[in-house]
């Protein structure tokens, strides 16, 4: 079980730094209330031992079996937000506000 959350948690680690690596490289410049001191240098060595840390758990034959269902659960439950579940989101009162203010600005 504990093998399990570990996969989880460098799954997510791996996630993190692509997401940090693409928005430092889509807006560099935008306003962030942290500046990460390594960068994106930082970003590459999180994912090169998060990989490192998946690839020796997956090599333990007592854990191998739990991972793959892992992974079968990860791209099932992937599969079926991409299909069906980002069809259903909703905008949170924020996102409306400033759907709105965008909408409005457009008309000027």
């Amino acid at each position: 079980l504990l093998n399990m959350a570990v996969f989880g948690a460098m799954f997510s680690y791996i996630m993190q730094a692509i997401s940090f690596i693409i928005l430092r490289k889509k807006l560099p410049n935008i306003e962030r209330p942290f500046r990460s001191p390594l960068g994106i240098p930082g970003a590459v060595l999180t994912i090169v031992i998060a990989v490192v840390t998946l690839l020796y758990q997956v090599q333990d034959p007592n854990f191998f079996k739990g991972v793959v269902w892992v992974v079968i659960w990860f791209a099932v439950a992937i599969a079926y937000f991409a299909l069906v579940g980002r069809h259903r989101l909703i905008l949170s009162p924020e996102e409306e506000f400033a759907m709105e203010h965008k909408q409005a600005a457009a008309l000027v």
